[in-house]
């Protein structure tokens, strides 16, 4: 057998390593996505903000007679970076942002990745004053930082989507699957204007808080 035929099967070897590789990669990630964990990141998931953090904080916030703020919060053109840098520069711009807020969120702070590049920060005992004190120090704070993404420093903007759950009285019977799905609605809505008002915004909505 000759040298390149060596090398070709080699290669044949390594590409399907790779391969399976890649297959328990996403078997992992969607193991942990199930168990409340997201595979990227390692913050919890969607699924235990629903199930788990929510309940604790509405618990809270009932007993002590006030709202929580929730900020949705994502990198903005995030599709330019995938098709510049592929999905690995994706990944490393969405772990990146993960690594900064986990830096950032202060003490009482809850921080969770919901899905894709959507964060959500949820900030206990929260007014309207917290929330925009909350949106003006992280964005600010972001656009100071470089971001590693495919062996180049980039920066990013963040468009934000900020809403506020009021306390409800004891006794309520508050309905935590609803007032989750609410809560998602309200801030992807908002997340998703400040996207097509050209990213880098704030938008908020507090109109449960004022109601």
């Amino acid at each position: 057998m000759s040298g390149s035929e060596d090398l070709e099967r080699l290669q044949t070897e390594i590409d399907r390593l790779e391969r399976e590789n890649e297959k328990l990669r996403i078997s992992n990630r969607r193991w942990m996505r199930i168990a409340g964990t997201d595979g990227l990141t390692g913050l919890p998931n969607k699924v235990f903000f629903s199930t788990a953090l929510l309940p604790q904080i509405i618990s809270s916030a009932n007993a002590e007679g006030r709202g929580f703020v929730c900020i949705m919060v994502a990198p903005d053109k995030l599709g330019d970076i995938n098709q510049k840098y592929g999905r690995e520069g994706g990944d490393q711009i969405v772990n990146g942002l993960s690594e900064y807020l986990k830096e950032n969120v202060e003490a009482d702070e809850k921080l969770v990745h919901i899905d894709g590049a959507n964060f959500v920060v949820i900030v206990p005992k929260g007014d309207q004053a917290q929330a925009k004190r909350r949106t003006r120090q992280i964005r600010a704070q972001v656009v100071s930082r470089h971001f590693e993404c495919g062996g180049e420093a980039v920066t990013l903007t963040l468009s934000m989507g900020v809403t506020i759950q009021p306390a409800e009285p004891q006794g309520a019977g508050t309905k935590v699957k609803e007032v989750a799905e609410d809560l998602l609605r309200r801030m992807g809505v908002a997340l998703d204007q400040a996207k097509k008002q050209g990213g880098d915004k704030v938008v908020e909505d507090f109109e449960a808080d004022e109601a």
